[in-house]
């Protein structure tokens, strides 16, 4: 007769990383599962909730001559990032254990190799049933009494030394076994996975502990939800399209979870493009998901949820938020702003003078909606401009806006902020009721909700907020021309969102959220052009982003005739050489490219102002990036080593660039051990971003020129 720990021993050889045995008898958890059904935390899972459910009171209702249960556990974790570390915008999120073929044939196989084990070493008849998550069990819980683990405040079952990342399957069988000791529960105090849960569903159960309130968790949502998931939930729901990790990601108890081999789980579907996953018809939903237990959402459930995803995702238009706020109001339309001091400082980077200059204003013309805007737009822009978020990658390609931390702005900041954009909001609304064709307030008023779109997106990552505020700011903009067609300036917004909206994939410009506004690419940039040949107030902002959408259009020589001007008129603004250097770079002019950087490097040595206090570092990453790319490995080699040495003291996206392109030069050398090394410090600097994850692709295979120039 076999022996309940040969039972174990046999799971082990089977697969199962954990083993356990419980008595088939009834359980006080029962009372817990009823209480919750009933309050309707159950949602629409009908199989909870009808006579299936009921079964789940006594697992002889299963097997009737069933006296012990042997509770499995088969690890699925993967050295793979966590969705809490995982923010890279338009990819989405499947949960970990969808990962890779349907755990239920997994466990199942399993099971029947273990059933037939113990037949070998019983030798006696004996009865069996093999349940593995679809079973009327309360598996769980019999999993806590087998001693596998404690169920914990996210109602995960937790093991000590294994964490939660364990599918579970159980053998009722007709052979008594001594059951095992329950865990004790060792969640103590800790709240981290009710703290992280971006909908709220972990909730307190009317009888002490916690429960998951189905109908607000994301993998309910996301699998079991037939229909539309509910308005004030979409937002929470993120880019997750199918289930959801994070009360497991956050959990204490999984920092030190053990890894299994990868070709157990393979991570087929680890963070896919949403993009690529938008495309797929149900025909190719069936064949891509056809082994996953992704196919339990149906087609239309995970199109849903993809379309949710996108909607939720940054992408561009995230410089629809972090670029409405562009406009000026200098005098509103009769004015060129270089005759404000403010702005003379302004757009050669001289924040703090400018914030002063503009300060001075709105104690001089207190009721003017103008001197607020300006205020709030130098007080943000000097943060961008610390943060290295000017760069003009903006509308050109990585945008390091949409991958950065949240911006640390100061409490005082944060205050004289908000208080400015409220004043300039207050008056140009009381203008307003009293005319509501008063253009100038119209337009001060759209500046403040670009301004506001801009913070928002920027300092509270709150995307829907920003948006918000943003499309109120291109509304004023519309307005502005119904009601004057002659007012040039106001199509700067406008223009932008155009180009913007014009250019997003099709899947993106279907959606609802962006209320009918459609875009046209070529129309956008046919606006801008308008504004800057033709406009007063934003006819240099204008020209800027017009150098940066020409060089994403590759219209390089058109970006540099702007930028030469614009280099002439703002001196001190080092921005516009940095770009005229990649210009040039595109242009397959390295002499010209290397030229512009020399001067930059005299001038700071100089301490010519706006150079003066110019990092050194983002001149040598600039050089060394070009060298990179015209196959000068030796001298970009030396530059970007250089850079490393300070790598702590530029902006983030300098950072991570300047360890992934130290990488790349390393790999072409020939020298793939150092190169590891620089992916691994890449990653370390913004484990979100592109371009770590990037690296993270040449650790396994090495980096490899695919052309010759870029």
């Amino acid at each position: 007769m076999i022996t309940a720990e040969q039972v174990k021993a046999l799971a082990g050889e089977c697969g199962f990383e954990l083993a356990g045995i419980a008595a088939a008898l009834p359980l006080g958890d029962f009372a817990r599962f009823e209480s919750w059904r009933a309050a309707g935390m159950a949602g629409e899972m009908q199989y909870l909730t009808d006579r299936r459910g009921d079964m789940r009171n006594d697992p002889r209702n299963l097997l009737d001559s069933a006296q012990s249960i042997i509770c499995v556990g088969k690890l699925y974790n993967t050295p793979y990032p966590y969705s809490t570390q995982f923010k890279e915008p338009g990819r989405g999120w499947i949960s970990r254990y969808a990962w890779g073929d349907d755990y239920h044939d997994v466990l199942r196989d399993g099971l029947e190799k273990l059933v037939s084990k113990i037949a070998q070493v019983h030798k006696q008849p004996f009865e069996w049933k093999i349940c593995v998550d679809t079973a009327p069990l309360l598996e769980r819980s019999y999993a806590g009494a087998a001693g596998l683990g404690w169920i914990g405040k996210n109602t995960c079952l937790i093991h000590e030394r294994q964490g939660s990342w364990f599918f579970l399957g159980e053998l009722l069988l007709s052979i008594p076994f001594a059951p095992d000791r329950p865990s004790p529960d060792r969640c103590g105090t800790c709240t981290r996975c009710i703290d992280a849960c971006p909908t709220a569903a972990i909730v307190p159960a009317p009888e002490g502990g916690w429960n998951i309130d189905a109908r607000a968790c994301i993998s309910y949502l996301t699998i079991e939800k037939r229909g539309s998931i509910p308005p004030e939930l979409e937002a929470p729901v993120g880019n997750h399209v199918f289930g959801c990790d994070i009360c497991q990601d956050v959990c204490p108890w999984n920092r030190r979870a053990p890894v299994v081999d990868e070709g157990v789980f393979e991570p087929r579907a680890f963070a896919p493009s949403l993009e690529e996953l938008s495309t797929l018809g149900e025909e190719g939903f069936g064949g891509r998901f056809r082994r996953s237990p992704v196919k339990r959402a149906k087609y239309t459930g995970f199109r849903r949820n993809v379309m949710n995803a996108l909607r939720n995702s940054l992408g561009l238009l995230g410089v629809l938020c972090l670029l409405a706020g562009l406009g000026k109001a200098a005098d509103f339309r009769s004015q060129d702003p270089l005759q404000n001091p403010g702005f003379v400082y302004f757009y050669n980077n001289q924040f703090d003078e400018a914030l002063h200059s503009f300060e001075e204003q709105v104690k001089a013309h207190p009721d003017e909606p103008d001197g607020y805007n300006h205020v709030a737009q130098a007080i943000l822009y000097r943060e961008m401009f610390r943060d290295g978020a000017l760069e003009s990658e903006l509308v050109s390609g990585t945008n390091p806006f949409l991958r950065r931390p949240k911006m640390e702005i100061s409490e005082q900041d944060k205050q004289r902020f908000a208080a400015a954009i409220t004043q300039a909001k207050k008056i140009c609304t009381e203008r307003l009721r009293n005319d509501p064709k008063d253009v100038g307030a119209l337009y001060a008023l759209g500046v403040a909700h670009g301004l506001e779109a801009n913070y928002l997106f920027l300092v509270e990552k709150a995307w829907t907020a920003a948006l918000r505020e943003a499309t109120a700011a291109r509304k004023a903009d519309e307005r502005i021309v119904q009601i004057d067609p002659c007012f040039v300036d106001a199509r700067l917004i406008l223009g932008l969102n155009e180009y913007v909206v014009g250019s997003l994939p099709f899947y993106m410009r279907a959606l609802g959220f962006l209320g009918g506004f459609h875009g046209d690419k070529e129309g956008g940039i046919r606006q801008l052009e308008d504004v800057a040949g033709h406009g007063i107030v934003n006819k240099y902002d204008a020209e800027v982003l017009l150098a940066a959408i020409y060089r994403r259009e590759h219209r390089a020589r058109q970006a540099i005739s702007l930028l030469e001007d614009l280099c002439k008129r703002f001196p001190a603004n080092y921005l516009l050489r940095f770009e005229m250097v990649q210009m040039y770079s595109d242009l397959g002019d390295k002499s010209a490219a290397l030229k512009v950087l020399a001067q930059v490097q005299r001038w700071r040595d100089e301490g010519a102002t706006g150079y003066k206090d110019l990092p050194p570092g983002k001149i040598e990453y600039l050089r060394g990036n070009l060298l990179f790319w015209y196959g000068d490995l030796d001298a970009a080699l030396g530059d970007l080593k250089q850079v490393t040495q300070s790598a702590d003291e530029l902006d983030l996206n300098t950072t991570v660039m300047t360890w992934l392109r130290l990488g790349q030069v390393y790999d072409l050398k020939g020298n793939h051990r150092e190169a590891v090394d620089a992916y691994g410090e890449a990653e370390k600097a913004a484990p979100n971003s592109a371009a770590a994850l990037e690296a993270r692709s040449y650790i396994a295979s090495p980096y490899k020129r695919k052309r010759a120039n870029a």
